[in-house]
């Protein structure tokens, strides 16, 4: 494959839950995965043990958010947030995991070809402010993050759900 970054066609989606299922009776997803090389999904409500989702011709990456106690905060109904990636068997060659937080809210991977810079890409899950899962450092992680890769002369691809946060408004 000849490497050209604008050729990578990418989507999200925010699920909220019922992952497996929405993947595997939806015909429109189905054509979604036919068209695309990189398809990025958040509020998965993935636990981490589950066993990643399988997608003919794709592999699939996810970073689930960690189970917490939530007792001291309010009754845990469901499990929810976390992210998955799915990058199409074609792409496999260019790319790599590069870094995932450790509460399921990225997962950044490294797109790369010899004598072209890195394509660096974040999917990013930003839970609602005021949510029990909330973490105001989220954003700050995020710059450092991106000045590292500035650092290694990357070019940057930040895609998510952030819940709408803009300045000092909130969702």
């Amino acid at each position: 494959m000849y490497w050209d970054q604008r050729a990578l066609r990418v989507s999200l989606w925010n699920i909220h839950g019922g992952t497996n299922t929405k993947l595997s009776t939806s015909s429109h997803i189905q054509r979604l995965f036919d068209d695309l090389y990189v398809v990025e999904l958040t509020e998965t409500h993935l636990f981490p043990d589950e066993t990643p989702l399988h997608m003919p011709g794709f592999q699939c990456l996810h970073n689930p958010r960690p189970i917490f106690d939530m007792s001291s905060v309010r009754a845990a109904v469901n499990h929810s947030g976390g992210v998955v990636v799915f990058v199409n068997d074609s792409w496999l060659d260019y790319v790599s995991l590069w870094k995932h937080s450790t509460d399921g809210t990225r997962l950044w991977l490294q797109f790369q070809h010899s004598g072209a810079a890195s394509l660096f890409l974040d999917v990013v899950y930003a839970p609602p402010k005021g949510s029990p899962y909330d973490n105001e450092g989220l954003f700050d992680n995020i710059v450092v993050e991106v000045g590292m890769i500035q650092d290694l002369g990357g070019i940057i691809l930040l895609i998510g759900d952030f819940n709408a946060r803009t300045s000092a408004t909130d969702d």
